[in-house]
């Protein structure tokens, strides 16, 4: 039975890597080729096989970029079939194509726009909360690469995908959002992902105001003070003309990335234990605190 539910999940997910996978990879090396062309590049002379942080990147893109969605929506779409308890195997497949709510009744092309515009306003305002004292310790390791470029786009702690990407997926598909559509688009994300980090000098000119481009992000990756704290639109950054978060000097470009923080883990596993080592010593400082006697 439990076979049933599924095979056909584990065939669309083949299929769907063997069709999109290769085209995926290939956007992210022309975006790599561009930048050997100083003409072309926002910080020239800093190539992404010279990066100092390329070992931690390299970590991060063997799990991140492709293997993490492929397995989110897979460990979903079981989650799906198993709690149903009743859902037959032509049930998984027509959910797998249609979804289940009230965005089920548009026809797939519909619901690729509406997706891709709704869960970028999602992550928007997800993103901002990631920059609040709560859950910045999870953000900033994506901020933590002193030398950015397209190996960073997948620079991220679990618990920021977990509470971000992840959770706006499932808020999707719970209005009913196909995972087709999602698996559809995952080398979209992957390639406009390694797009906007990387290390090129464009604005795309007025479309700049619409969607993200490599600097109109870049600055995000900026000290706050500089303009670390504007720019979080994911793909497109007429959120941030809206919101009021919109930062793009005319006529400069940032040159200086990183977070402000003194001798910060550029490790990969010093990353992913680095948050709940400040949670550990925060809560130390409070309980020091509490346990003060009053001042006389």
């Amino acid at each position: 039975m439990f076979i049933e539910f599924v095979w056909p999940i584990i065939a669309k997910l083949a299929e769907t890597v063997l069709g999109f996978l290769p085209s995926a990879i290939g956007f992210a090396a022309a975006f790599t080729v561009l930048t050997l062309f100083t003409s072309q590049t926002c910080n020239p002379g800093r190539t992404w096989w010279r990066n100092p942080g390329l070992a931690t990147d390299i970590c991060y893109l063997a799990i991140v970029p492709f293997m993490a969605p492929y397995l989110r929506m897979s460990l979903m779409l079981i989650g799906a079939a198993l709690l149903s308890g009743v859902m037959t195997a032509d049930q998984v497949s027509d959910y797998f194509e249609h979804g289940r709510g009230p965005l089920a009744g548009l026809p797939f092309w519909a619901q690729v726009p509406v997706y891709v515009v709704a869960s970028d306003f999602l992550l928007y305002w997800n993103h901002r909360l990631f920059h609040g004292a709560t859950f910045w310790r999870y953000h900033a390791i994506h901020h933590s690469a002193e030398q950015l470029d397209w190996t960073t786009a997948y620079r991220f702690h679990p618990v920021n995908l977990w509470l971000g990407p992840f959770l706006v997926t499932a808020v999707m598909l719970y209005f009913g959002v196909a995972p087709a559509v999602l698996l559809f688009l995952v080398p979209f994300d992957s390639t406009t992902a390694a797009f906007v980090h990387a290390n090129l000098n464009w604005t795309l000119g007025p479309l700049k105001y619409v969607v993200s481009t490599p600097v109109f992000h870049r600055w995000h990756h900026t000290h706050p003070e500089e303009g670390g704290n504007a720019n979080f639109g994911s793909l497109l950054s007429i959120w941030d003309v809206l919101f009021g978060t919109f930062y793009m000097p005319e006529n400069k470009l940032p040159a200086h990335y990183g977070v402000d923080e003194p001798a910060y883990p550029q490790g990969f596993l010093g990353q992913l234990v680095h948050p709940f080592r400040q949670l550990i010593e925060q809560s130390r400082a409070q309980r020091r605190v509490t346990s003060q006697p009053p001042a006389p």
